[in-house]
């Protein structure tokens, strides 16, 4: 009986040890949530390949396990999620509280990365010249599989000439990682958007199914404000209304191109020229026709707009 057995066993210890073997360590993710349905993980462990696990949301905890051979960048979706929860996997017990409507505000600990982000904007924010600090940072930490993480995660809060020359600096594990193939795109793609040049031309459909041109409905007396939303995106809806007050208190020209309006396929095309990755977006454009403003924040406008 003994005998019979013995294969079996070595089997399972051989399956136990394999993780080991090839240098891959073991990831648990447990998360909690005040969502319910199926929460998604998705693991970028290639240039095109990924993998996505799913998990029903019990009680308000989900579960995740599995093997990384090295830190990869992943990221938890939901349906009700208006954009990704990013950190990176980690062999380690990383523990996840989903804010669902700021993801980035999530909070995350046993994950390396997200603790270096959190403590890269600590310092950040504290620093008296937060653009120095960066600076340094960056310096130090050129080949840091981490600092195209930190950068992605705070583009938004930096001019893009100084982001193009941080990044120019990466080098190394940095330039194989997934956020820096993010970064690298959005680079590639958003000189052509950039503000301060012309803005290009493209052609959208109106709520009543017209095909129309930019070009031929954009003011040359004034503003116009683009605003590219959903009619199924309830924070699009919200931010549409107070964008459409404050052009009108400036008497500029007002534009809403929803991208369900007309399901033709346009809108994928649209959105990538002119490197929209989120909804939702807008764009501001002088009567010169050149962009002086891109995603700006709802309370911005007001003074943009002047």
């Amino acid at each position: 009986m003994a005998l019979r057995t013995a294969p079996i066993r070595l089997l399972w210890l051989l399956w136990l040890l394999a993780p080991a073997a090839s240098n891959a360590q073991v990831y648990e993710i447990s998360g909690e949530s005040s969502l319910s349905g199926t929460i998604t993980l998705t693991v970028y462990d290639g240039d095109t390949t990924t993998h996505t696990y799913k998990d029903k949301i019990t009680r308000g905890l989900f579960y995740f396990t599995g093997v990384a051979k090295k830190p990869v960048a992943a990221s938890i979706t939901h349906p009700s999620m208006k954009r990704p929860l990013f950190f990176y996997l980690e062999g380690s017990e990383i523990g996840i509280t989903l804010n669902a409507s700021r993801p980035e505000a999530s909070h995350i600990t046993g994950s390396r990365s997200n603790s270096e982000y959190r403590y890269v904007l600590e310092r950040y924010r504290s620093d008296p010249d937060p653009a120095i600090y960066l600076r340094k940072y960056v310096g130090s930490h050129t080949s840091s599989i981490y600092a195209p993480f930190i950068l992605h995660q705070l583009m938004s809060d930096i001019d893009e000439e100084m982001l193009r020359q941080l990044f120019t600096q990466l080098d190394g594990e940095a330039c194989d990682t997934y956020h820096y193939r993010l970064l690298d795109r959005w680079m590639k793609e958003t000189p052509a958007v950039a503000e301060g040049v012309e803005m290009p031309d493209f052609e959208y459909y109106d709520s009543g199914r017209k095909r129309c041109r930019f070009s031929a409905t954009r003011s040359r007396e004034g503003a116009t404000l683009l605003f590219f939303g959903a009619k199924w995106c309830d924070l699009c809806k919200d931010k549409q209304n107070k964008a459409a007050k404050a052009a009108k208190a400036a008497k500029a020209k007002f534009i809403v191109v929803n991208i369900d309006d007309y399901s033709t396929g346009w809108d994928e095309p649209c959105l990538k020229s002119l490197s929209i990755d989120h909804l939702p977006f807008m764009i501001l454009v002088n009567r010169e026709g050149l962009i002086t403003a891109r995603d700006p924040r709802v309370w911005e406008l007001d003074k943009l707009l002047q």
